[in-house]
C-alpha cells in the first residue's frame, strides 16, 4: 500500500497505446433507495471538479468521494476516503450506501469491478529494483517538523520525510501541514522545471519516505487527511501557504534528475513569473481561493 502521489495524475485520453483504469460513481442502484452516486473530490491530493467518472493511471490511488445523497446534519461527514489499487483496464463502480434509518451514516460501497472492453493491457514486465539517488534523499535524519519550523526554503525532499516522521509519531496536524506544503512546492517546481521526465523524482522521494510506512500508518493518515479536506482547516492551511509564499530555493533535486540529453533549465524566475506560477499552484493544484490584492 502506498500513499498518495503529490503530483497530480495525468488523465489518460486513449486506451490502445496506454492502458488505464476508471473510477465510476454514476451507477448507483436504482432498486435501492439508500444507494446514491458519488462525486470525485480529489485523487492523490489533486483536487477535482466533482465529476462522477474519471480515468486514472493503474496503480495505488487515494480517492476522496462525496455522497450525492441527503445529509441532515451539518456535522455529518460528506467526504470519505476510498483507497484503490487500480488494475489496468478495470472499471471500478462505486457508490454511497446510506443507512436506512440514519441518512447521515454512510459508507463507500463497491458495486462492480469489470473490464473495460476497449482497453488493451500492457505486456507483463519483470519488476526492477529502484535505486534512490543521493539528490532525492535528505542530508541527514529528518524529525517531525511543526508548522512553525517550515519555511519557503524547506524542500519537498525534507517535507516528505517530515511527513513520514510525523505520521510515525501520530502528530497528524504537522503531517498534514508538511504534506500540503510538499504538494504545493513539488507542483511549483514542476512548473519551473519543464522537462517532464525530471518530475518523476518526486515518486522516488516518496518511495524513500512516506511509502516506507506500514499499511496501518498510511490508512490512519489517509483518514485524518479526509477529515481535513472536508473541514474548514483546508482554507486555513491555504492561507498559511500563501503567507509562507513561493519556494525560495533552487530545485536541485529535480534539476539533477534531468536526462543527460535534456536541455538546461533556467529556474531563476522574475518576480512576476514567480507570482504567476505560485498563484497557479494555489488555485489550480491546491484549490485555494485567489489571493487578495
Amino acid at each position: 500500500m502506498k500513499l498518495p502521489l503529490i503530483i497530480s495524475c495525468l488523465i489518460l485520453a486513449g486506451c490502445q497505446s496506454t492502458p488505464y483504469a476508471m473510477i465510476d460513481g454514476s451507477q448507483s442502484k436504482i432498486s435501492d433507495a439508500d444507494n446514491y452516486n458519488v462525486e470525485i473530490i480529489a485523487i492523490d491530493g489533486a483536487f477535482q471538479s466533482g465529476k462522477l467518472t474519471k480515468n486514472i493511471k493503474p496503480g495505488y490511488h487515494t480517492v476522496h468521494l462525496s455522497t450525492t445523497g441527503p445529509l441532515r446534519s451539518r456535522k455529518a461527514t460528506s467526504t470519505l476516503v476510498y483507497p484503490l489499487l487500480a488494475k489496468e483496464c478495470m472499471r471500478y463502480v462505486v457508490s454511497a450506501q446510506h443507512g436506512p434509518s440514519n441518512k447521515d451514516d454512510w459508507e463507500i460501497k463497491v458495486l462492480d469491478e469489470r473490464l473495460i472492453p476497449a482497453c488493451t493491457p500492457s505486456p507483463a514486465e519483470p519488476e526492477v529494483a529502484v535505486v534512490i539517488p543521493d539528490y532525492a534523499k535528505p542530508t541527514g535524519d529528518i524529525s517531525c517538523l511543526t508548522q512553525d519550523q517550515l519555511t519557503n526554503q524547506t524542500t519537498p525532499v525534507v517535507l516528505l520525510h517530515s511527513v513520514a516522521a510525523c505520521i510515525k509519531s501520530q502528530d497528524y496536524n504537522s503531517a498534514i501541514n508538511a504534506y500540503f506544503l510538499a504538494g504545493a512546492y513539488a507542483y511549483f517546481d514542476s512548473l519551473r522545471v519543464t522537462h517532464k521526465l525530471s518530475h518523476a523524482v518526486v515518486d522516488l522521494i516518496k518511495k524513500d519516505s512516506i511509502w516506507t510506512l506500514s499499511a496501518l500508518e498510511q490508512q490512519n493518515f489517509e483518514q485524518k487527511l479526509a477529515e481535513y479536506l472536508a473541514s474548514e482547516q483546508k482554507q486555513q492551511t491555504c492561507e498559511w501557504v500563501k503567507t509562507i509564499g513561493a519556494p525560495d530555493y533552487a530545485p536541485q533535486y529535480m534539476l539533477q534528475h534531468l536526462p543527460q540529453d535534456g536541455a538546461p533549465q533556467n529556474t531563476d524566475l522574475s518576480a512576476d513569473i514567480k507570482a504567476t506560477l505560485f498563484n497557479a499552484t494555489l488555485n489550480d493544484y491546491l484549490g485555494c481561493s485567489s489571493p487578495q490584492t
